[in-house]
């Protein structure tokens, strides 16, 4: 928690004085091998603003915060032309949405995973406003009136709970207020894209204002189905939002919101690789993969002022939702699998938290969780006419079907205090105690094939787990501008049920794993010199993660005989270690320079099994980098900005590089056999801004490009389910188009 004592209580930025020289030497040492997208909104005179976060449950700076923290304002969020979430993967180095698709695969720190099935969670957790999303796949693609977006780099499971092992990604919307005000925003580019959006907010009483947000966009995607004479990888999405605020006086302030999203979008799972010569942009498939999804809920947030400066906060929600996937599971002009996946998920959560007034000596924060969610998958599988070359022509015209439903109960309190003996340290402490109740309520499969999966009428299990995650450390106040911080943590992922596992084979092995636990260690050093116009930031981390739940080979007996299977369990461990440098700079007056690079490596210290088979031969994965984990990753921009003329409009500019290492997909790319399959080659994305507009944002044109020296670079690298091909799905080409806005 950040420290406001008499001695070392922030001061206006004139007063501030440089660090020393060898600080501002280091940060320029450093500006041209690192890179990172800063958050840099308005701030007082020439210095960089101030960034709050709520990372502790309170308002806070950043650079107060013993928390490794990257953070995008909405003025960011524009620079960057960020309208969807997964657009700050390259801005964001520790931050991975490895092929973006439509399950939400999420990661941080090479780190990720999604919610693959109904028995299954993420490792990453996503909060909107302070209420908890629980499936990865309803995670919002649009970003909507968002005020800040927040990367929590590392476990956070003291104050935000499980299933945020790899880090937390928080979203702030802009709240209603008193003022009349709003904003308008269209945009048109290539591929068919155009998007509008708007916000409105308008006072309804001298107590009371009402904000409407709402959005629309389209493109058409730019891969196209040379077979169905179709486009894919497009978008057609909508999304709205309703805030109403109700402050019946100074110490009391209520907001009850409301959204919903629907998505209809074509979303190409892969491709052959595509023969040299050829578009690589053009396939030939008998099916028009696609995803369609409806989310949605409403929370009522109340914070209370009390006496003695105490805050209680409560937050109530409810959230809903469905997504239909249907693709070509082996992808190419023939039929052989078709895949369809219906998801289902319902969740109540409430929160309710006391934060006390900081003094200069201590201040704490408390509260109560509670969850409860549900979810459910209908799973099919269609066998074409490709089965018969293969000899399994008895197949044709079959479909397995599997129907799955999950449900999870839980209740956590939680504390963290900040202890200062002396003004220059500061010692702070917290814990979570989590209770779990998991049911599997249904495992049920209808399968005419007797291939893909066994006879299961009305399956049923349980189980409940206890959940100790403390967190400790230090800050080290030398000076007001110059914080150096240390912590230890821990943090853990629910247990659960591999629900898909109804193979013979994989079902006898057992679908049940346990809970896995990470143990972090974090130190760090949070700057500002040169008058506040330059900020460094320095984190070193080291995770250790036991229990790693990943899928492996075992042997079981199937009818009296022993064969191997394939079956989600602990027998993972993971090191991530490495270090994030998040730099800002302003070497003259209007042109912001920002840096930010990681450094990680992160691998499986124990991993049989993962690297598939040879012959009968199983290959362990010890080693092996984790999926979607460069080694390198860094972004580096400019941002310029300058009057043309006095009281004039403003001419604007942003320059933007990302570069990565190269990554796997899989495990197996260590197979000597088929491991090039499953890697992906490093590379680097330029992206750029150029526009006039009127201080304040009364109005804006830009013209923008995305990749925009046209690099073909790869996303996703597999094999195919049944005939073992390298398969691949290609990142988007360059992109470009126009952008006007409005604020009123």
């Amino acid at each position: 928690m950040g420290f406001q004592g008499k001695r070392y209580g922030s001061r206006p930025a004139t007063q501030r004085q440089p660090r020393t020289a060898r600080l501002a030497t280091l940060a320029m040492a450093l500006l041209p091998a690192a890179a990172a997208a800063e958050a840099v909104g308005e701030g007082a005179g020439n210095g960089l603003p101030d960034i709050v976060v709520s990372a502790q449950k309170r308002s806070e700076n950043v650079q107060r915060v013993p928390i490794s923290i990257q953070s995008f304002d909405s003025q960011a969020l524009d620079r960057l032309g960020a309208g969807q979430l997964t657009d700050l993967d390259a801005m964001a180095p520790s931050l991975s949405f490895g092929d973006g698709n439509e399950q939400g695969r999420t990661g941080i720190r090479g780190i990720i995973d999604y919610s693959r099935n109904a028995g299954y969670d993420s490792r990453v957790g996503l909060y909107v406003d302070g209420v908890y999303y629980s499936r990865s796949w309803m995670t919002p693609l649009t970003l909507l009136g968002i005020r800040q977006v927040d990367v929590l780099r590392g476990p956070q499971g003291t104050l935000f709970g499980k299933n945020t092992d790899a880090g937390v990604l928080s979203i702030t919307t802009i709240q209603p207020s008193a003022q009349p005000n709003g904003e308008i925003k269209a945009e048109v580019g290539n591929f068919g894209y155009w998007r509008v959006a708007g916000r409105g907010n308008a006072p309804l009483g001298p107590k009371v204002s009402l904000q409407l947000a709402g959005s629309h966009a389209e493109s058409t995607g730019y891969y196209r189905n040379v077979l169905l004479g179709k486009h894919n990888s497009g978008v057609n999405a909508d999304m709205i939002r309703a805030q109403l605020r109700f402050q019946p006086s100074d110490d009391l302030d209520v907001t009850l919101a409301a959204d919903y999203a629907a998505d209809d979008n074509s979303t190409l799972h892969y491709t052959y690789v595509p023969p040299a010569g050829t578009d690589p942009f053009a396939f030939a498939s008998y099916w028009d993969d696609r995803a369609t999804r409806r989310t949605g809920g409403a929370s009522l947030t109340v914070r209370k002022d009390v006496a003695g400066g105490f805050q209680i906060t409560s937050i109530t929600a409810y959230r809903s939702g469905h997504q239909f996937l249907y693709f070509n599971n082996e992808t190419g002009p023939v039929p052989y699998l078709t895949t369809g996946l219906i998801q289902y998920a319902d969740q109540f959560s409430q929160e309710v938290r006391i934060a006390s007034p900081r003094t200069e000596n201590h201040d704490f924060v408390a509260g109560l969780y509670y969850f409860w969610g549900n979810n459910k998958d209908r799973q099919s599988l269609a066998a074409g006419s490709g089965l018969g070359a293969l000899g399994l022509g008895g197949l044709i015209g079959k479909a397995s079907l599997t129907r799955t439903s999950v449900s999870t109960g839980s209740v956590a309190g939680f504390f963290q205090a900040s202890f200062r003996p002396v003004p220059m340290i500061e010692l702070f402490v917290g814990a979570r105690l989590t209770y779990e109740r998991k049911k599997l309520n249904d495992i049920t499969t209808n399968d005419p094939t007797g291939f893909i999966a066994i006879p299961i009428t009305g399956y049923r299990d349980r189980f409940s787990d206890s959940f100790l995650t403390p967190k400790g450390g230090i800050n080290l106040h030398l000076g007001p501008d110059l914080v150096l911080f240390g912590t230890i943590g821990r943090g853990v992922k629910s247990g659960g049920w591999n629900v898909e596992g109804t193979t013979a084979s994989t079902f006898a092995a057992g679908i049940r794993f346990r809970p896995e636990t990470v143990t972090s260690y974090e130190a760090g050093l949070k700057s500002e010199f040169l008058d506040r116009r330059a900020r460094l930031n320095i984190t070193g981390f080291y995770q250790r993660f036991e229990d790693f739940q990943v899928f492996t080979f075992v042997n079981t007996v199937v009818a009296g005989r022993t064969v191997q299977a394939t079956s989600l369990s602990n027998v993972g461990k993971v090191t991530s270690k490495g270090v994030e440098i998040d730099l800002a700079l302003i070497p003259v007056e209007g042109l912001t320079l920002s840096a930010n690079y990681t450094y990680n490596k992160s691998a499986y210290d124990h991993y049989p099994g993962g690297g598939g088979m040879v012959g009968t031969t199983i290959l362990d994965a010890d080693g092996v980098q984790t999926p979607y984990a460069p080694t390198h990753k860094a972004y580096l921009a400019a941002d310029y900005e300058t009057p043309l003329a006095k009281g004039g409009p403003l001419l604007f500019a942003h320059v933007g590089y990302s570069v990565q290492s190269s990554e796997n997909f899989d495990p197996k790319v260590v197979n000597p056999t088929v491991g090039s399959a499953y890697f992906i080659k490093g590379y680097g994305l330029a992206d750029a801004r150029l526009g006039i507009g009127f201080a304040g944002g009364r109005w804006r044109a830009s013209l923008w490009s995305r990749n925009l020296f046209d690099k073909r670079y790869v996303r996703f690298a597999t094999r195919t389910v049944l005939l073992r091909a390298p398969a691949i799905l290609y990142g988007e080409p360059r992109s470009y188009g126009v952008t006007l806005s409005a604020t009123f």
